[in-house]
C-alpha cells in the first residue's frame, strides 16, 4: 500500500519540477530581450561615423555577440531538453524556414560569401531563440515577457534623461538634425522612436484589456518619448496604427469586416507609394540632402541601378552595403555621403537587392500574406489582446520598412520585436479551433441481384 501511494506523490513532484522550468525560460527570454534592447554601448558618446562603423563591423565576427547568441540558444535548448511538460507550440512556419534556406544559398554568389554567411547565421540563431522560447512558454507568456521588456526599457529611458547627457544626441553629431533628440540608452533616435512607438501601442492594448491605470500611464509616457526623439516616421505611425489595431480588436468576431480592414491596410501602403510618385519632385528635395544623412531617394537609386544590371539573384544576403572595399554598392554611388550608408532605407528593396525576386516573394509570403491570413481567421474574444497587439506591431513594421530597413536587420530591436509578434500571432492562430471541411464520399448505388439498380 505504501509503494502504491508513493507513485502519485513522485509524479506530482516531477510535474511541479517540470512546471518550475517555465518561469526560468521566461526569465531567460526576458534577459535576452533586454540585452538586445540595451545593446553593447548604452549611453555611448557617439557621432555619425561611429554609427556607420558599427554597422560595417557588424558582420557576425564580434566575439561578444557570437557568445551572446550561441549562449542563449544553448541555454534554451538545455531547458527544452530538460522539460517534462508538453510543448506550448510546435514549429510549422515552413515558409520562414524556406526563406532562410534561400538566404543561405544566396551567400554563395556574394562578393564575400563568408561575411554573408555569418550575417545569415546570425539571423538563423535569432529566429531559433524566438521560436524555441515560444515552444517553451506559449504565446501568452511570450506576450507578457515582451510587454515587461518594453516597459522596463521605457522606464530606463525616462530615468536616464535627467541623469546623463548622453540620453540625448550630443552637439558633436555630424548630422546636425540629430542634436537634442532624445535617444535614452539606444544608439540612435530612430531606434528609440520606433521601440517607444511600439511600446505606446502595446501598452495601450494592455490597458484596453486590464483597465489598469499604470498601463495608460506607460502608454502616455511612451508617446511623449516618441515626440522627444523627433522621429517623424514613428510619430506619424503611432496613432494611425493604434486606431487601426483598435478597430481590428473590435472586429474579433467578424471575418468579413476584418477582411475589409486588412484590405484597407494594403491600400494604405499603395496610397503611400502613389503620394510619393505624385509629389516626387518635392519629396526628392526633402530627402536628397546629403548633409542630413537621410537622402533616401538617392539611396534607393543606388539599389535600383544595381538591380537594373543584376535583376535575378541580387548581391547575396547582407552582401550589398558595408562589405568592405568590395561592396557592390560602391560602383553605383551618386552622393559622397553614401559611402557611410549601411542599408537601403527600405526593407523590401533591401531584400530584393540582396536576395533577388525569389527572396522578395518569400518575404512577402512569409511576412505579409500568411500573417494577413492568421489575423483574418485566427482572432477570437479569448485571444483578442494577443492578436491585436501582434497586428499593431505587424502593421507598424510593414509600413516602417517603406522608409527604413528592419527586416533581417542583424539583431536590431524592431526586428526582434517583430519576430516576437509573428511568433505570438502564429501560435494564437494555430490554437483556434476551426471547422473542418470534408467532401462527402460519393455513394455508389447498390445493385440488385439481377444487376438492376
Amino acid at each position: 500500500m505504501r509503494a502504491t501511494g508513493a507513485a502519485p506523490a513522485r509524479n506530482l513532484v516531477a510535474a511541479n519540477r517540470a512546471e518550475a522550468l517555465i518561469p526560468v525560460a521566461q526569465f531567460v527570454y526576458f534577459v535576452f530581450l533586454m540585452l538586445i534592447f540595451i545593446g553593447q554601448q548604452p549611453f555611448s558618446s557617439r557621432n555619425q561615423e561611429q554609427l556607420v562603423a558599427m554597422a560595417a563591423n557588424n558582420d557576425g565576427s564580434d566575439p561578444f555577440k557570437q557568445a551572446f547568441f550561441i549562449g542563449f540558444a544553448l541555454l534554451l535548448t538545455l531547458l527544452e531538453l530538460s522539460r517534462r511538460y508538453r510543448l506550448q507550440y510546435r514549429f510549422t512556419y515552413w515558409p520562414l524556414l524556406l526563406m532562410l534556406v534561400w538566404f543561405l544559398i544566396s551567400c554563395a554568389w556574394g562578393v564575400d560569401p563568408f561575411v554573408s554567411f555569418k550575417r545569415a547565421m546570425q539571423q538563423v540563431i535569432v529566429i531559433y531563440i524566438t521560436f524555441l522560447s515560444l515552444a517553451l512558454l506559449g504565446p501568452e507568456r511570450i506576450y507578457r515577457t515582451l510587454v515587461a521588456a518594453l516597459v522596463t526599457s521605457l522606464l530606463i529611458c525616462w530615468i536616464s534623461l535627467p541623469l546623463t547627457p548622453n540620453a540625448v544626441h550630443p552637439p558633436t553629431e555630424s548630422d546636425k538634425a540629430l542634436i537634442g533628440a532624445w535617444r535614452g540608452f539606444f544608439f540612435h533616435k530612430n531606434i528609440a522612436g520606433a521601440v517607444m512607438a511600439l511600446t505606446f501601442v502595446v501598452t495601450a492594448h494592455a490597458f484596453f484589456t486590464s483597465r489598469k491605470w499604470y498601463f495608460a500611464l506607460f502608454s502616455v509616457m511612451a508617446f511623449v518619448f516618441v515626440i522627444g526623439t523627433k522621429s517623424k516616421t514613428s510619430l506619424a505611425l503611432c496613432f494611425a496604427i493604434l486606431a487601426v489595431s483598435s478597430v481590428y480588436r473590435l472586429l474579433s468576431q467578424s471575418v468579413a469586416k476584418r477582411a475589409v480592414l486588412l484590405l484597407l491596410v494594403g491600400l494604405g501602403m499603395l496610397l503611400f507609394l502613389a503620394l510619393y510618385i505624385a509629389f516626387q519632385p518635392v519629396i526628392e528635395r526633402w530627402f536628397a540632402d546629403p548633409t542630413a544623412f537621410t537622402g533616401r531617394v538617392s539611396i534607393w537609386k543606388v539599389a535600383i541601378d544595381y538591380l537594373a544590371d543584376h535583376p535575378y539573384l541580387g548581391a547575396g544576403f547582407g552582401g550589398f552595403w558595408q562589405v568592405g572595399d568590395l561592396s557592390p554598392a560602391h560602383d553605383y554611388l551618386n552622393q559622397q555621403f553614401q559611402l557611410l550608408t549601411a542599408h537601403s532605407h527600405n526593407g523590401y528593396l533591401e531584400i530584393l537587392v540582396t536576395t533577388g525576386p525569389v527572396g522578395l516573394v518569400l518575404l512577402l509570403v512569409s511576412f505579409v500574406v500568411l500573417p494577413a491570413y492568421w489575423f483574418l481567421t485566427g482572432t477570437t474574444r479569448q485571444n483578442a489582446t494577443l492578436m491585436a497587439s501582434a497586428f499593431a506591431i505587424w502593421s507598424f513594421v510593414l509600413y516602417q520598412n517603406l522608409l527604413e530597413t528592419s527586416f533581417f536587420d542583424k539583431d536590431r530591436q524592431v526586428w526582434v520585436i517583430f519576430l516576437s509578434s509573428l511568433a505570438i500571432a502564429h501560435a494564437s492562430f494555430k490554437a483556434v479551433e476551426r471547422p473542418r471541411w470534408h467532401r462527402r464520399a460519393s455513394r455508389t448505388p447498390e445493385l440488385a441481384p439481377g444487376g438492376a439498380a
